[in-house]
């Protein structure tokens, strides 16, 4: 599995640190934080995907790009792109402390990048918005993560309800996550 993530530290790190926590033995997840817009995220991922298929010798790869609506002018192209060419999304409006958050308590109300990351700051003692935003909380990461995924599909189901699939607040971060216990759980069952 290959991720590529618009931001460079904190989505990568999250991931690197759930898959850590959760247990992923053998299981290969290659992340790379780009700090591009979610565009070249995808035409990024794509690249990969293209050269990872002719590594692989036609063994199919998964691809996931991790990226926030903000206020980004390509974002409907990127998710074109990204379906186009088989990329999975995995996205959070307005941003990937959403996710973060939803692992502390709801955000129903829409919220901007700034104040989720305040709100992110006030909950997690280790994200510091001033100064590498981490959210390395690893008992939350692993003890509250079925809320976090509970909240995720609610925030989606609403939006959804209201008539704006994808508004804000929402994230698809769980089908991530979710896929990485997958292919957790497959790999564990192999090596028995």
């Amino acid at each position: 599995m290959t991720v590529v993530a618009e931001g460079e530290n904190t989505e990568p790190d999250y991931v690197r640190a759930f898959a850590r926590l959760h247990g992923a033995g053998n299981v290969q997840v290659e992340i790379e934080g780009t700090g591009f817009d979610p565009k070249l995220v995808v035409e990024k991922a794509v690249t990969l995907r293209k050269k990872r298929r002719k590594s692989h010798y036609g063994r199919e790869d998964s691809v996931w790009v991790v990226f926030d609506r903000d206020e980004h002018s390509r974002f409907a192209e990127a998710k074109r792109l990204a379906e186009q060419n088989g990329i999975e999304l995995a996205v959070s409006n307005p941003c990937f402390e959403l996710w973060a958050i939803f692992h502390y308590q709801d955000q129903d109300a829409p919220i901007d990048a700034y104040r989720c990351q305040r709100l992110l700051q006030s909950l997690c003692s280790t994200y510091r918005m001033d100064r590498g935003k981490l959210f390395a909380d690893e008992h939350v990461i692993v003890e509250n993560y079925e809320a976090a995924v509970a909240r995720a599909k609610q925030s989606l189901e609403r939006r959804d309800q209201e008539g704006d699939p994808g508004g804000n607040p929402s994230t698809s971060m769980h089908h991530l996550m979710e896929r990485i216990r997958q292919i957790m759980s497959s790999q564990q069952g192999l090596d028995r």
